[in-house]
């Protein structure tokens, strides 16, 4: 089974500040845990939404809107995904990085295929 970590961001990360480096240095050594039990198919940090854009479909027409987006709360700063054998072998792994960074939210989904 594959599963998506989406780590959430937060109104620093969205100013372009650069995180915390000690909650950098802890979510690394998750990471190399991971990589270390062979099940961490890719990580990637994601840069400020004022990079991106949002692709709509008001009156069945495409609309595209140029970040930065307003609601923090919704964005993404980072995206994890592993294989692993089970749900709640994913849901031990997340609560790691939450471990890692207090206070963040980790949406945990499972991909299809």
């Amino acid at each position: 089974m594959r599963y998506m970590l989406l780590h959430s961001s937060n109104d620093n990360l969205e100013a372009g500040n650069a995180p915390d480096p000690d909650m950098l240095a802890r979510a690394d050594k998750v990471l190399e845990e991971m990589r270390q039990a062979g099940i961490l198919l890719t990580a990637e940090g994601l840069m400020p939404s004022a990079s991106g854009a949002r692709i709509t479909f008001p009156g069945g027409e495409p609309r595209v809107v140029d970040g930065p987006f307003a609601e923090t709360k919704e964005l993404v700063a980072g995206v994890s995904i592993i294989r692993v054998e089970s749900k709640e072998e994913a849901v031990r792994w997340a609560l790691r990085f939450a471990e890692a960074d207090p206070g963040t939210e980790i949406t945990l989904l499972e991909l299809a295929g």
